[in-house]
């Protein structure tokens, strides 16, 4: 690992009492933001992004229409002059998006899921303004996911031909989907609430999700790469175990602390 790379060093993180207070305080901001109608949702400005686009949040979201509505639900987006480049963005192609970036290249994808574990746990965010948590990483960070987003321009144009969303617009986004999904999840009586349901649900296990998944898939598509220059037997059961980890946990795929720390070494370390 280069002295750059000591820039995104991360340690394995535990949960702690900052840390539900953190998603606590983001909790209540979102609860306090004006809504309006499906048809005409009220937009919130949640940050922007060092290239000018914004993230935000339209409100109300989809899940307030269901039977048992979501009544707190939002809309996460990123995008400029009004024109979200987020909207219709499921979890396929945010993981897709993850495996053509282990296929470019195996480092950059290990740094990326460092970026987003550091994410997933408010390690980079900063409280702005009183009750305002933002995703606010150093200028050293910064600098350093800059860098990377420059490169992997190239790499989707060389390998797979395509324009993708950019790495800030990305994380920035995967941010207000992991801030939402604690919002779907730990309001009672429209308050904070993390006593009722595992402190895990929501925020943690969705972004960890969105990392173990493509790891998985990504040791898979290795395997066959390696295989087949070798000419030996492909070891499928790499694909079965993901399958069967959705099929048992029922969509959510995370694996522990050990398997992380063996995957993302150097830059995950305990």
């Amino acid at each position: 690992m280069t002295a750059h790379d000591i820039i995104a060093e991360t340690k394995i993180f535990k949960s702690n009492k900052n840390f539900i207070c953190q998603r606590s305080l983001r909790i209540a901001e979102a609860i306090a933001f004006k809504s309006g109608t499906i048809d005409n949702p009220k937009k919130t400005v949640i940050s922007v992004l060092p290239n000018g686009k914004e993230s935000y949040f339209l409100k109300p979201g989809k899940e307030t229409l269901r039977a048992k509505p979501n009544i707190h639900d939002m809309f996460p987006n990123v995008g400029s002059n009004n024109r979200s480049e987020t909207d219709g963005y499921t979890f396929e192609i945010m993981w897709e998006y993850l495996i053509k970036i282990s296929i470019i290249n195996q480092i950059t994808f290990k740094k990326i899921l460092v970026l987003l574990y550091r994410l997933c746990f408010l390690l980079d965010h900063e409280e702005i303004k009183r009750g305002k948590l933002r995703y606010s990483p150093s200028k050293d960070l910064s600098d350093y996911i800059d860098k990377i987003d420059f490169s992997l321009r190239d790499g989707f144009k060389d390998k797979f031909k395509t324009e993708e969303i950019g790495l800030w617009e990305y994380l920035h986004f995967i941010d207000l989907i992991g801030w939402n999904e604690d919002v779907k999840y730990h309001i009672k009586n429209s308050t904070p609430n993390f006593e009722t349901v595992n402190k895990k649900t929501g925020r943690v296990n969705t972004i960890l999700s969105i990392i173990c998944a493509p790891l998985m898939i990504s040791n898979f598509i290795q395997d066959i790469i390696q295989k087949t220059k070798d000419c030996g037997i492909i070891n499928v059961k790499l694909i079965t175990s993901t399958i069967q980890k959705f099929t048992k946990s029922r969509g959510i795929c995370v694996l522990s602390n050990k398997d992380l720390l063996e995957y993302l070494r150097p830059y995950l370390a305990e």
